[in-house]
């Protein structure tokens, strides 16, 4: 029965963002983020413990008034990105790409079309990027965490599924099509900005220690296809800005020590993309580094 109601309840909010008038629906996602930052004071501890580490890292404020804004401003900009989930066609590659503007795309172009491992974040809304790449012949493989409830995992995967060249795989089970998709000459694209397992590289995130997952670097060197970076924020209403970055690395045959330093080159582009804008990193609504896990009680 709970199951029914939350379905129930996403379709009724499906409905009234596609309803709202583009300004309206933000300024509500708006006040719902002020409202959650204010009523979720555990969850805005991790937040405030992990966008401190950034801070600190980029010569922002760590307290005060414009620390407390910036923190505000990330769950108002989490809140955003799940009206975008709501809100935005994804049944329309076409229209939802004309939403993003995608740097260099003609040089990327030619790493894509003969196949590539795209390392993203939980920063801005990679979603769009993914109706780009796909509005452009592109096909994807993307292995998706299961979460639960049940009822919220369907509801996503409808909305995310485009069925035109994008594939989504339960993330237990996703090795197999990742690598069958990348030696085919397709694209695969992992967020890699959390380390799930809790047994990946460890390195320095921001200056301190924590580990990263090298799954995303073990699939490039195992199908000999680049591993990149892209990343896509927000930069207005239905607008976003998509960028890309080589992961390069002195290789040295031995597979475990290459995984290791193409991780740590993919950490060094992680932490340039979230300076950009560091409250859309709603990676940060989780414990990104074990003191801070702990903090929290995890």
């Amino acid at each position: 029965m709970g199951g029914l109601l939350l379905g129930a309840g996403l379709r009724v909010a499906g409905v009234v963002a596609h309803r709202l008038p583009r300004g309206a629906a933000y300024g509500l996602a708006d006040l719902i983020g002020r409202a959650w930052y204010r009523l979720a004071p555990r969850r805005r501890a991790v937040v405030e413990a992990n966008l401190a580490r950034v801070c600190a890292a980029t010569g922002r404020p760590t307290r005060g008034s414009d620390f407390r804004g910036l923190v505000r401003r990330a769950f108002m900009e989490h809140a955003r990105y799940y009206l975008e989930v709501l809100r935005l066609p994804h049944d329309s590659l076409e229209q939802v790409s004309r939403m993003v503007s995608a740097d260099d795309w003609d040089h990327w172009r030619g790493f894509l079309d003969e196949g590539a491992v795209v390392a993203t974040l939980h920063f801005g809304n990679p979603e769009p990027y993914g109706s780009f790449l796909a509005a452009n012949g592109l096909k994807a493989v993307v292995p998706i965490e299961e979460i639960r409830p049940k009822a919220l995992f369907d509801y996503l995967v409808k909305r995310r599924a485009t069925g035109r060249g994008v594939e989504m795989v339960p993330l237990a089970r996703s090795r197999r099509p990742m690598v069958a998709a990348l030696r085919k000459g397709g694209v695969v694209a992992v967020a890699a900005d959390r380390d799930l397992s809790g047994n990946g590289h460890p390195m320095k995130l921001f200056g301190a220690a924590t580990t990263l997952p090298t799954g995303p670097a073990t699939l490039a060197l195992l199908t000999g296809r680049p591993l990149m970076v892209g990343a896509c924020w927000r930069i207005g209403p239905e607008r976003f800005n998509a960028h890309a970055w080589l992961i390069e690395a002195e290789l040295t045959g031995d597979r475990r020590a290459d995984a290791a330093a193409l991780t740590e080159a993919m950490g060094r582009r992680f932490e340039e993309a979230i300076a950009t804008n560091p409250e859309q990193w709603f990676g940060a609504f989780q414990p990104i580094w074990p003191d801070v896990k702990a903090a929290a009680g995890g």
